[in-house]
């Protein structure tokens, strides 16, 4: 056979490949873009570049009835709204679902996943490191046991719940750093914000150490003001996104013994803190009766009136009536640096609610694992 036949023959097996390779894409895949096997850019590099992620599927979907989220940050590239739009297709309706069954009993769910997401993003990222029991090759401790998170750290067994039904109908599949993500959104729907929409594409990490958490990654409830800046700062975050963020306290609750001193003996001195008003030391000291003694139980008490609404009365009852419980919290209003930010939350009702999910949106793609980083846990509480 002649050199120009032998060339000839050659293009067209490559070019009948290519054909056969395209026709045997399943019909269902017409439906969004197309994802090729593994192996198809391998044998056809000229064809473009396989895109790192075993998992979920990059596509964009239009949801008219959620908001787009304003991003003033740059959102990791392989974070993707409808990321398991068709290796999980149900993944968002069972977290939700499962999710308001869970508040329907539990309406505290709320507040206590806004501090899980915060808890875990903050120390190295958002990669369900708070959720682990143990970890892979690890015998320190890890971060869910770290006095900076406490045995009042609550939502990992919501997020077990969740994990499980996710299991059953596809496992291996949806990562745990996504479901907090996606309960988070949740979270802040029931609380009365509008539904946006998810971004996807979370991996697991697989390193949790309580070190990590204690090496300034997370506040004290007495911190000063500088060092919560400074915490802030590093993560990337103004003093303005700080203030906002700690807003999510319109839907918590802390404990007396996180704030108690404050009223009967501040910094030791025997008196209570002089930022505080007659009215509200005797509300505090309402709020946890027979504390110190036996029958204390250390029992919660809500930051605002409505506390399972994510509005502006946090804001409004420093302003108007000084109420602040954690020292972290009188700092917001009594520093120059961040008292304007909480005027403003609280003369606007809108302008909190507005602000709160992006804040949110940017804290729930810090420093995150994607494509072949970490892994997907087969249980959130251990490293598979």
């Amino acid at each position: 056979m002649k050199y120009q036949d032998m060339k000839m023959s050659r293009i067209f097996l490559t070019t009948l490949s290519l054909w056969l390779l395209l026709l045997a894409i399943p019909s269902e895949a017409k439906e969004g873009p197309v994802t090729m096997p593994l192996n198809f850019h391998s044998l056809f590099p000229f064809l473009g570049r396989v895109n790192e992620q075993n998992t979920g599927q990059d596509v964009e979907e239009n949801t008219p009835q959620e908001q787009t989220p304003q991003q003033s940050f740059n959102t990791p590239h392989k974070l993707k709204v409808g990321f398991y739009a068709r290796s999980c297709p149900n993944a968002e309706k069972i977290v939700a679902d499962t999710f308001a069954q869970i508040v329907k009993t539990n309406p505290g769910a709320i507040g206590n996943i806004l501090r899980l997401v915060f808890h875990d993003c903050f120390v190295k990222g958002c990669d369900a490191s708070i959720l682990l029991d143990y970890a892979q090759n690890n015998n320190d401790a890890v971060e869910k046991s770290s006095m900076f998170n406490g045995f009042l750290l609550k939502g990992a067994d919501m997020i077990d719940d969740i994990k499980a039904k996710l299991e059953e109908e596809c496992p291996g599949i949806v990562s745990c750093a996504d479901i907090i993500s996606f309960v988070t959104n949740e979270a802040m729907s029931l609380a009365g914000l509008p539904p946006r929409k998810r971004l996807g594409g979370r991996r697991d990490g697989m390193v949790s150490l309580a070190s990590t958490v204690e090496a300034n990654n997370l506040p004290l409830p007495d911190w000063t003001m500088d060092q919560m800046i400074e915490l802030f700062t590093r993560k990337g975050f103004s003093v303005e996104e700080m203030v906002i963020m700690i807003g999510a306290h319109s839907v918590g609750v802390a404990h007396c013994d996180g704030f108690y001193e404050r009223v009967n003996n501040f910094r030791k001195t025997g008196k209570p803190d002089p930022t505080l008003t007659v009215e509200v030391i005797e509300e505090i000291k309402r709020s946890c009766p027979d504390f110190g003694t036996n029958m204390y139980r250390n029992p919660p008490v809500n930051f605002d009136p409505t506390p399972t609404v994510l509005d502006n009365l946090f804001f409004k009852e420093m302003v108007e009536r000084r109420k602040t419980l954690l020292i972290t919290d009188s700092h917001l209003l009594e520093d120059p640096r961040t008292f304007p930010f909480v005027q403003k939350m609280a003369a606007d009702p809108n302008m909190f609610p507005s602000k709160f999910p992006d804040v949110m949106l940017k804290l729930s793609t810090l420093d995150v694992l994607t494509g072949y980083d970490g892994e997907v846990r087969k249980i959130c509480r251990a490293t598979n």
